[in-house]
């Protein structure tokens, strides 16, 4: 077993790497202002024999610690000898988000998981997000794009997958299951300029996860991505073993595009919420509220439908229009 680092861009090619191997390779992406490079680092487990390619990406959000913890403890476990496949990592998509802790890029202010496929010739984020589209995702068999809260909401700790009776579909489903986490959420459509969006349009089934958390590295639920990794890899036959997970404890169904579906409030202030992640609410009850500097209540945010919280805001400071709590629809496990 061997495992070195590649600095050319031109030379990332995992399709000629040795068979029953590791190595990381370190993608050129742009030239900062400073003269430096900006570079993405991308883990490679090559199996001894062929067989299906797992991809999985951590860190499209810079304040979002849970999805790089696991991708980086998966690889260092794996034996490329015991593989009939291979498993493709890139721990820390948005390396400039990721040095401020910020969900967005710093650079130019652009959200990764908006802006897929990207452009080879566009701002910082856009080549980010063509790199990882063109030279990455293009390889799959199967995409995994590992998210968590981040600082400013809170959110069910789920497995989100396609909800399909075709192909795709039932593989996405399978791999959800196999996955193992305490909710599934299934979508029967997605957003623009997600991974996965760009991933479905190229006939790959996909999975994300979110978990609840906070801005900061939660290693229980770090762990739970790991065991769902390895599953995963198992369930498609590039890993050996039995998989080991636990049945869902509920199964939410819905539009997974947070920013299109989430309550605005109406007011700027100080938001207090009135429920908590996976709460049962009806329609026209409250979800929250928004307070004045001097604690008056100047908007309340109620449901608009009847359904289960899966994400809602947690940071008091809101500004007329931001989205503070999305609510599902829900079926029987």
């Amino acid at each position: 077993m061997t495992s070195h680092l590649t600095m050319d861009f031109e030379r990332f090619n995992p399709d000629a790497q040795d068979q029953g191997t590791k190595q990381v390779y370190i993608l050129n992406v742009a030239s900062l202002p400073g003269g430096d490079m900006l570079r993405l680092a991308v883990l490679v487990a090559k199996g001894a024999e062929p067989g299906p390619t797992l991809v999985a990406f951590g860190g499209v959000h810079g304040d979002e610690y849970e999805g790089p913890h696991a991708a980086k403890t998966v690889y260092r476990g794996l034996d490329p000898a015991q593989l009939s496949g291979t498993f493709i990592a890139v721990p820390q998509c948005n390396v400039p988000a990721f040095a401020t802790g910020t969900r967005t890029s710093p650079i130019d202010g652009l959200n990764l998981a908006r802006i897929f496929p990207g452009n080879a010739d566009g701002t910082v984020t856009e080549r980010i997000a063509w790199n990882l589209a063109e030279h990455v995702i293009a390889r799959a068999n199967f995409l995994i794009d590992l998210h968590s809260s981040g600082a400013g909401s809170d959110i069910a700790t789920l497995i989100g997958y396609y909800m399909s009776d075709d192909e795709m579909g039932q593989k996405s489903l399978a791999a959800a299951r196999a996955f193992g986490m305490p909710v599934m959420w299934g979508h029967p459509d997605l957003g623009p300029g997600r991974s996965i969006t760009y991933g479905h349009a190229r006939g790959i089934p996909w999975l994300y996860t979110e978990s609840r958390g906070g801005g900061w590295l939660d290693k229980p639920h770090a762990g739970l991505y790991a065991r769902g990794l390895t599953n995963v890899l198992k369930q498609l036959g590039i890993l050996d073993g039995e998989i080991d997970n636990e049945p869902p404890e509920r199964h939410l169904i819905g539009d997974g595009n947070n920013d299109a579906t989430s309550l605005p409030v109406q007011e700027s202030g100080y938001f207090i919420p009135e429920v908590d992640v996976l709460d049962r609410v009806k329609k026209g009850d409250p979800v929250g509220r928004v307070e004045d500097l001097a604690g008056e209540t100047i908007d309340t945010v109620r449901a608009t439908e009847d359904g289960t919280v899966v994400v809602l805001r947690k940071t008091p400071s809101v500004t007329a229009g931001d989205g503070v709590c999305v609510v599902t629809g829900e079926k029987p496990i």
